[in-house]
């Protein structure tokens, strides 16, 4: 006589989800975290001038800053005036083709910005333009 054997119904295989979960709680928190970090400014705060100009490519630029208190900034990092033309020496053997976009705030006087070209323009740098923002229309 045969004997036929009972099968055990095994219990079907089961995707433990907890760990996937872990994973992406932890993605959606450092994306979070980064995206702060990303709004925050850096360097000097500057109420610039309106004008209706159009825009350079910001890529290709290095930011000047001269504060309303006549503080120098060179793309968000505090320097002198002494330092400036050193600095923007090492910038533009960076990147040649850049153009030095100047942000005075629109209470500096006309002569500090004079002042200011005139520096930039003995250290080298050929192409410069000043910063505005964007202005009403008449």
């Amino acid at each position: 006589m045969f004997r036929f054997r009972r099968w055990k119904k095994r219990a079907e295989p089961q995707v433990n989800v907890t760990p996937l979960v872990d994973v992406i709680l932890q993605l959606v928190i450092f994306f979070i975290v980064t995206t702060t970090f990303v709004s925050v400014e850096t360097g000097a705060r500057v109420n610039l001038p309106s004008a209706n100009f159009s825009r350079i490519e910001e890529a290709k630029t290095i930011t000047v800053t001269l504060t309303k208190g006549n503080t120098l900034y060179l793309n968000g990092s505090l320097t002198d005036w002494t330092e400036l033309p050193r600095l923007l020496v090492v910038e533009l053997r960076k990147n040649p083709d850049a153009v030095v976009v100047i942000e005075a705030d629109r209470e500096v006087l006309h002569g500090r910005v004079v002042k200011l070209m005139d520096l930039l323009r003995r250290a080298g740098v050929e192409r410069m333009a000043i910063a505005t923002q964007p202005g009403e229309e008449k």
